[in-house]
């Protein structure tokens, strides 16, 4: 569960009567998949849930119009994440750790997902690790969605990351910071590059590393790219920006765009998302527009 609150100026110990504010289901997947659906694609949901919230998340997907490929346990509550945003557009996030996922559950949701993933075009697997998830989780899931044809882009924690890596993913979408950690070294196009030359044997085929307003890079098996984002004279909430990117990279796998022009959506994708309050919320013309002042230049 996802809660955001705009205040003018955040201070310790202050007492604040939020006027915006904004609840909706979260977490990454849910975000990819909601600007997947303003931008015209459909997706399904999958994940855990639990508890009263979870019940909450589950009717809220709906609504929304989502399909949810969804396993509930009975082990505590689904987590809230808040995010407090100043009037600069500066966020500060509180996020709860969750429960941990039974092994049981585990074991239905990898069974439920192998059975779908045949009617899936591509997967988005991010967000961060539940809690009590067993060793090799991300390896089954990562090779039963390759297993069904799914091309299948990664964005989540660095040990899920080596799992999915080792099963084959296809693409890898991160930040500068987990970039930097799971490689062991300082972020460049150079060792972006030897990044993508170590697991494209493997299967990678895309390697994109953001780096918030920041020039972002990517490797593919074409070349290396640089991309510049498109300046923005406002910002409301950068919260969810990198998965409205991911969300607009797959949209434009999906509908047969070239590597640059999927770059380019991507990035007006994330842009459209820093001008509303709340991720995965973008606006279809905005994100096409920003996507013309995008530039990719081949590096």
């Amino acid at each position: 569960m996802d809660k955001t609150a705009c205040v003018g100026r955040l201070k310790p110990g202050g007492i604040y009567r939020v006027k915006d504010a904004l609840t909706i289901p979260g977490g990454k997947g849910v975000n990819v998949a909601r600007a997947l659906k303003t931008l015209g694609l459909e997706a399904v949901i999958a994940g855990f849930t639990s508890g009263h919230n979870g019940r909450w998340i589950e009717e809220k997907i709906s609504e929304e119009g989502f399909t949810g490929l969804i396993t509930r346990h009975a082990a505590g509550e689904s987590r809230v994440c808040y995010s407090v945003v100043d009037e600069l557009g500066c966020p500060t996030d509180f996020n709860e750790e969750g429960p941990a996922v039974p092994y049981a559950a585990q074991k239905r949701f990898l069974e439920k997902l192998s059975a779908a993933a045949k009617g899936f075009t591509a997967a988005a697997v991010c967000g961060r690790v539940s809690k009590g998830l067993k060793k090799n989780f991300y390896l089954r899931l990562t090779r039963a969605l390759k297993k069904a044809g799914c091309f299948t882009v990664l964005d989540t924690g660095v040990e899920a990351l080596r799992e999915g890596l080792a099963a084959g993913a296809d693409a890898v979408k991160i930040n500068k910071s987990e970039f930097e950690e799971i490689s062991g070294a300082g972020f460049s196009r150079k060792n972006a590059g030897l990044f993508f030359k170590k697991y494209s044997p493997r299967g990678l085929k895309a390697l994109i590393v953001t780096d918030g307003p920041r020039s972002s890079a990517a490797v593919s098996q074409s070349g290396r790219w640089e991309i510049r984002p498109a300046r923005l004279k406002a910002l409301k909430s950068p919260v969810g920006a990198g998965d409205s990117f991911m969300a607009g990279f797959i949209y434009g796998f999906v509908n047969g765009l070239a590597f640059e022009a999927a770059l380019k959506l991507a990035a007006g994708c994330a842009a459209s998302d820093c001008l509303s309050l709340g991720a995965g919320i973008i606006s279809r013309k905005e994100a096409l527009a920003f996507s013309d002042m995008v530039k990719v230049i081949r590096r």
